[in-house]
């Protein structure tokens, strides 16, 4: 969010009630029944002017909410409707396709016997435990726009990407020991083991509600609230820039 920024934020959120607490917006919900979760108390909450859930004294819903947050109450300055995905932002379609030129004749497994689901967990153990691993995983090539159950789970059909900052040919020669179908071995920004480092440190400090490697972009996504430009510097000047990606739950839209 940029600096001075006052006007209004959104979010895409459950708002829960339960008996220990009034509406609150969740940034994550336990999947109990009635579910559970905690948040910043939401100011100007009307359960009679949105649809909604209830069971047992917890009243709950998804819902779209338009407001100002003041670091501890978000306080609604419109009517929540409910969040059917129309409003949402849309994800990247292609974030988990395979980064590699495509082989001559298509993506084919180079040795059918080899391309199994077991043959796949043995591949995935050699990438975990090298040095230098950034992340894997299946991009899945159908030939048929309606593939059947089995089409799908076809291991013959998948392409193993794995992700490096060492020798991506000495990964990929390994791998091959063990897995005959389609392999893509690319350059990682960062290892695992480095964002996973940098994920621990930065757990404990305030404000942070959740954060998790980005195999792609090899950043630690880390969630915030409200993401500030101030804080985002400030990671980067403690970790080198890029390497954390803060994301806010409430996101500006003025």
């Amino acid at each position: 969010m940029p600096e001075g920024y006052d006007g209004r934020l959104r979010a895409f959120a459950t708002v829960l009630e339960s008996p220990e607490h009034g509406p609150q917006l969740c940034h994550s919900v336990e999947e109990s029944y009635p579910p559970q979760c905690g948040g910043p108390d939401i100011g100007g909450w009307d359960w009679s002017a949105v649809e909604h859930e209830s069971a047992s004294g917890t009243r709950w819903g998804g819902y779209v909410l338009v407001g100002s947050f003041d670091g501890e109450t978000f306080t609604l300055t419109e009517p929540a409707t409910v969040d059917d995905g129309s409003e949402r932002p849309q994800s990247d379609p292609d974030q988990f396709e395979t980064p590699c030129p495509e082989p001559a004749g298509g993506w084919q497994p180079v040795d059918p016997e080899l391309a199994t689901e077991v043959a796949l967990q043995e591949a995935a153990q050699v990438a975990q435990a090298a040095d230098g691993f950034g992340g894997l995983w299946v991009d899945q090539r159908m030939a048929d726009s309606e593939p059947t159950e089995e089409d799908a789970n076809d291991p013959r059909s998948f392409v193993m990407n794995v992700t490096t900052t060492a020798d991506a040919v000495a990964l990929h020669n390994a791998i091959r020991e063990v897995w005959g179908g389609s392999l893509c071995v690319s350059r990682a920004v960062r290892d695992e083991a480095t964002l996973l480092e940098v994920q621990s440190e930065v757990t404990g400090d305030p404000g942070i509600i959740g954060s998790g490697p980005d195999i792609r972009t090899g950043q630690l996504a880390v969630q915030v609230y409200v993401a500030t430009a101030e804080q985002q510097r400030a990671y980067d000047e403690r970790y080198g820039d890029g390497t954390i990606r803060l994301e806010g739950l409430l996101t500006p839209i003025d």
